[in-house]
């Protein structure tokens, strides 16, 4: 085969990909939103309830989301329990910025990453009831320069650990057989003086979620660190 065949088919490819992409049958679009639903449901049982929390980083531009992990351990006599092994919670990646209008088409892409029914799923996590506390959060940003790994709090297990509570609204209590609904997250201040500012998830981010997950967002509970 010539070149010019080798790139005539290879273009072919592309335009074969490209148009899949736009093509989703609706009966299975919406037999995966039934599905995980049920799912979610189930997944409620693991250890008595699920949450769900969005990391936001303080952009110069605004927010970013941000690719990462929150550790909560939970409150035994006001102070984070150092015994009991804690609970990291990461972030998904494919949610709408508070400031974001819910778009027409809600499959997303790169620059417009919205949840579906399986990402939903996949980041409600399994937690035991009760009130916890954050001890340690961390989240990867990418830049021209590779990607950086920003920290807040010393509870990261490591030569120099230390367990103490986030200041600020670091705290959040979770109901038994509860869908929680954390929001957004967010740390301010320094790795040595984080601050976390809670915010509740935006109206259309519900938007998403209530036509995504049709058989659980009835039973979602939305709050915001501090509550």
């Amino acid at each position: 085969m010539t070149k010019k065949a080798f790139a005539v088919a290879g273009l072919s490819i592309i335009a074969v990909l490209l148009a899949s992409c736009g093509t989703t049958d609706p009966a299975m679009v919406a037999s995966e939103r039934v599905a995980k639903s049920t799912e979610i449901l189930n997944n409620r049982k693991q250890k008595g309830a699920l949450i769900l929390v969005r990391f936001l980083y303080p952009g110069l531009f605004g927010p970013i989301r941000c690719d990462g992990r929150i550790r909560l351990r939970k409150l035994v006599d006001g102070e984070p329990d150092k015994v009991a092994a804690p609970e990291d919670v990461y972030s998904g990646f494919k949610w709408l910025l508070p400031e974001q209008s819910k778009p027409a088409d809600i499959k997303g892409n790169l620059l417009n990453p919205v949840g579906n029914a399986k990402e939903y799923e996949r980041v409600l996590h399994p937690i035991a009831p009760g009130t916890y506390v954050v001890t340690y959060a961390s989240c990867q940003m990418s830049s021209p320069n590779g990607t950086t790994t920003l920290e807040a709090g010393g509870d990261h297990g490591g030569l120099f650990s230390y367990i103490s509570a986030l200041e600020g609204a670091s705290t959040i209590t979770i109901g038994e057989g509860q869908i929680v609904d954390a929001g957004y997250f967010r740390v301010q201040g320094t790795q040595t003086h984080p601050v976390v500012v809670g915010q509740e998830a935006s109206a259309a981010e519900r938007e998403v979620m209530s036509e995504v997950l049709p058989g659980a967002y009835s039973s979602i509970t939305f709050k915001k660190f501090g509550e």
